[in-house]
């Protein structure tokens, strides 16, 4: 029998699952629910709007790996890649205020090479853990750029990627307030992260990628990010508690 990949728009839980059993339990008993099956990933990606470039970006084609792995809860967890180097991010927050933690994955050419981890504080916020992983990709992006490699970083973070690299040029002509000179949460990293990526404009892919519907990437940066929470890591560092992303995809997710 063909394999299907079934895409979860509204359920108990979206994404895309590869199993019936899977998306049942997702959808089944919830009223309005939409999914679809289909066989390709690609296929169902579009149906979600799994991923999409911010506003003025180069659109891009992903293409889906060769081999996908599942999560415990049944979710297909898939690496595309196009870019020669591709970082992912994320931050986590438990409770929002509270405890924050943040992950970074790198793909050079298809193969993950780098996990980082850290950032720990006990008084952040969602948005603040994802502006530091954001402003850690943009400084490694530096470096891929100094030896030739197109570079994509990939958030899911709207926020982060917006504040950054749409609402930040506006800011900064009312001399970093909002209209009616409302202050801007966040600014003094927004202001980090505006600094170092004004070099990378034009030269690097930033991409709005949707959490949890089965990007390894994300979902990897995503893990990573709940560890540097749990565990307090305060430093920004190596994860090398486990090597494989089967291992990692089976840590706690945000």
């Amino acid at each position: 029998m063909a394999k299907k990949f079934y895409a979860v728009l509204k359920g108990h839980k979206v994404g895309i699952f590869s199993t019936w059993a899977a998306c049942q339990a997702a959808t089944k008993g919830y009223s309005g629910a939409a999914f679809k099956s289909f066989p390709t990933k690609e296929e169902a990606d579009v149906y979600l709007g799994n991923i999409s470039t911010l506003p003025g970006a180069s659109s891009t084609k992903f293409t889906q790996a060769a081999t996908a792995s599942n999560t415990p809860d049944g979710l297909t967890v898939v690496m595309a890649y196009q870019f020669p180097v591709q970082i992912y991010t994320d931050g986590a927050c438990d409770p929002n205020p509270g405890s924050t933690g943040s992950g970074l994955v790198v793909y050079e050419h298809g193969k993950l090479t780098t996990l980082k981890y850290g950032y720990h504080s006990p008084n952040g916020t969602n948005n603040t853990a994802e502006l530091i992983a954001l402003r850690e990709a943009i400084k490694l992006a530096h470096h891929y750029l100094e030896k030739g490699l197109p570079v994509e970083i990939l958030s899911d973070s709207d926020y982060s990627l917006k504040a950054v690299f749409v609402w930040s040029e506006g800011w900064k002509k009312k001399n970093w307030t909002k209209a009616g000179s409302a202050p801007i949460q966040n600014l003094e990293l927004i202001k980090e992260c505006y600094a170092l990526s004004r070099a990378l404009i034009g030269k690097v892919q930033m991409t709005h990628v949707r959490a949890h519907l089965g990007t390894e990437g994300n979902e990897l940066a995503d893990r990573l990010s709940v560890q540097a929470q749990l565990q307090q890591v305060t430093g920004w560092t190596d994860y090398t508690d486990e090597t494989t992303p089967e291992k990692i995809l089976a840590l706690s997710r945000g």
